[in-house]
């Protein structure tokens, strides 16, 4: 008797035919579930033939998926709570005179390695950054903080007996340009002295518990084919300020080392994001930026709204009734004197004092804070460009050639070349054909 071997049959769905009239065909294997999502995808991940829409259309066709690796956020590298007695606030400065000391007995107060610890204590966590340890003659910059222990830089050594010290002690104007967060207000620092910093536009008030935190001003990243930067303040691109550029293809290798180097630095804090820990390259980071423009948004027929998007760029927002938006108040609309209208940029709150018509707009900047780093497993290049093909070839130099740019041509591919090639493979027998 012949022997009967059962063959999977493919059962035609009316997804199929939606398929057919998107050009998107079912993977062999795929269920309903999934390729419906993948047809649901055409609308919100167009492909195209730039950078976006090619990875948008690669993935979707080999069925892979894109996802967020890194979140990074602003860290803050000095805050306080205003308590009118520590910490008090006049008209443009703050004065933070907070200070705490103790003796080193190696029982409740140990310093070992680079964090002290006192147990007497119950600060408020993170609210020591930015201000100075003093033992002895030794001055520490602390870079965060829990209920009872601080954490610096440096290494200490055994210091029992030793008193030691923290409060503030900024060097003279080291904060300028830097932004200061007041509540839910967004102010720039104009000078500093070791314990005060200063403002010159706008109106501080004293407000007792409120927060104050300092930290970076206009920040921005921008992940390019091969690099991450990470600007403290971005205005365009001649005028910046770039806190650090991470080679995505010589300084790192897989994404937990971009959040290793990220959480060295100080206007900026990371957190890996996938929870099953496994190595992600780290050339695999699309390109992508925190930097978003809105063109055009209804301004409503009120006096207080907020737009779509918190986090706008200082002096970015634009509207079209010039007449209800004519002067920018820095201060809180009190009185009409000060200026038509004030933006909270933080929270994208806007205050006017005239009714908008309802048939204005608005376009402004904003930064996503935190930022996700997404991670494609299809990262497309220009191999016609030359610094992509010097990046995935061996360079062979020509004896003859009649221009300088034919100097070198592409010769055998370098690891980074073989490890695109063998990761695509190792996609295509999982994913696709029969």
């Amino acid at each position: 008797m012949a022997k009967y071997i059962p063959s999977e049959l493919v059962v035609r769905t009316p997804l199929d035919e939606m398929g057919s009239l998107l050009d998107i065909a079912r993977i062999p294997g795929e269920e309903l579930k999934k390729y419906s999502k993948r047809l649901y995808d055409t609308y919100i991940n167009r492909a195209s033939s730039t950078y976006e829409g090619l990875i948008n259309g690669i993935n979707r066709e080999l069925g892979l998926e894109r996802e967020p690796v890194i979140s990074v956020d602003l860290r803050y590298i000095g805050a306080g709570e205003i308590d009118g007695i520590n910490v008090t606030v006049t008209s443009q400065t703050i004065t933070n005179n907070l200070s705490y000391t103790n003796l080193i007995n190696g029982a409740s107060v140990v310093a070992v390695g680079n964090k002290l610890t006192d147990t007497t204590q119950n600060w408020t966590e993170g609210f020591l950054r930015g201000l100075k340890l003093k033992i002895n003659t030794e001055i520490y910059e602390i870079i965060d903080n829990t209920s009872d222990s601080v954490l610096i830089k440096e290494e200490l050594t055994s210091l029992i007996g030793s008193t030691y010290l923290i409060e503030a002690d900024y060097e003279d104007n080291i904060l300028i340009g830097l932004g200061l967060r007041k509540g839910n207000r967004l102010y720039k620092i104009s000078a500093n002295s070791s314990k005060i910093i200063k403002i010159n536009d706008g109106d501080l008030f004293d407000s007792i518990e409120d927060i104050y935190k300092v930290t970076a001003f206009n920040p921005k990243i921008e992940v390019t084919a091969s690099r991450m930067n990470l600007y403290r303040e971005y205005t365009n691109s001649e005028n910046f300020q770039i806190e650090a550029s991470i080679d995505l293809r010589e300084d790192v290798k897989f994404h937990r080392d971009i959040v290793g180097i990220i959480n060295t630095l100080t206007y900026f804090e990371a957190e890996d994001l996938v929870e099953i820990k496994r190595d992600i390259f780290a050339f695999a980071l699309k390109r992508q930026t925190s930097e978003h423009i809105v063109i055009q948004e209804n301004v409503p027929v009120a006096r207080f709204f907020r737009f779509e998007n918190p986090a706008l760029k200082e002096g970015s927002v634009k509207f079209t009734e010039a007449t209800v938006f004519l002067r920018e108040s820095p201060e809180d609309l009190v009185s009409q004197e000060v200026g038509n209208y004030n933006i909270d940029y933080i929270n994208g709150i806007v205050t006017v004092n005239t009714l908008p018509s309802g048939n204005g707009t608005a376009s402004y900047t904003w930064n996503e804070f935190p930022f996700s780093a997404i991670y494609s497993p299809v990262i497309v290049n220009a191999l016609t460009n030359e610094s992509t093909q010097e990046f995935l070839f061996n360079q062979i130099e020509m004896k003859l050639y009649t221009s300088f740019k034919d100097k070198h041509i592409s010769g055998q591919p370098k690891a980074d070349m073989i490890e695109y090639i063998a990761e695509l493979l190792a996609v295509k027998p999982q994913n696709w054909g029969e």
